[in-house]
């Protein structure tokens, strides 16, 4: 509705922590949106395509609770994003159709202009989108409408564990991911 009321691209941030179920919500938002031909068809973009490549996150660190760590190794946390160009693309989307980053679960790693942004009503999916540190505390700006998903951290613990490990993370090393770095992108 919003679409036809506008008759500019709609820009939806849907936000929630990690492991929470917000990309498979955003997919079945998706789908609904091509069975109903008087609806506009959505297109998901994932923000997980902003993450700096391992290379940048393996050479640059950050101070965290007294001591410097990899940004590597608190891979997901809002500092391991390119601020700078989600804002580019997101300015972009207003405009014209670009192209949107992926992150290849496989590679472990971004890949760019992966995805052509093609219609009318994108769902923008991402942790940090409605973050309330600066510049991130601006991102809503650039969305017409968002919506936040507030989920039990006892619940992620399990689902975050899991996706590391069918990764190809050893169980060990998934749970000490999630401890150092998923666990602290909850709070």
């Amino acid at each position: 509705r919003l679409y036809h009321e506008k008759q500019e691209r709609i820009v939806v941030f849907l936000c929630a922590p990690p492991g929470s179920g917000k990309s498979t919500l955003a997919a079945f938002w998706e789908y609904l949106s091509e069975q109903d031909e008087s609806q506009e068809p959505l297109q998901v973009l994932p923000f997980d395509g902003f993450h700096y490549p391992n290379e940048i996150l393996d050479n640059n660190t950050i101070e965290r609770d007294g001591e410097l760590v990899s940004l590597r190794s608190i891979k997901g946390a809002y500092q391991t994003f390119n601020l700078t160009e989600l804002i580019d693309k997101l300015k972009q989307l207003k405009v014209k159709d670009p192209k949107w980053p992926y992150y290849d679960r496989n590679l472990h790693d971004p890949v760019d202009d992966a995805i052509l942004v093609n219609r009318n009503v994108v769902v923008v999916e991402g942790n940090w989108l409605l973050l309330n540190e600066p510049v991130w505390n601006e991102l809503h700006r650039l969305a017409d409408f968002t919506v936040f998903v507030d989920t039990q951290p006892e619940f992620l613990q399990e689902r975050l564990v899991n996706r590391k490990i069918r990764g190809g993370t050893a169980p060990e090393a998934a749970l000490a991911f999630y401890l150092n770095s998923d666990a602290v992108n909850v709070d």
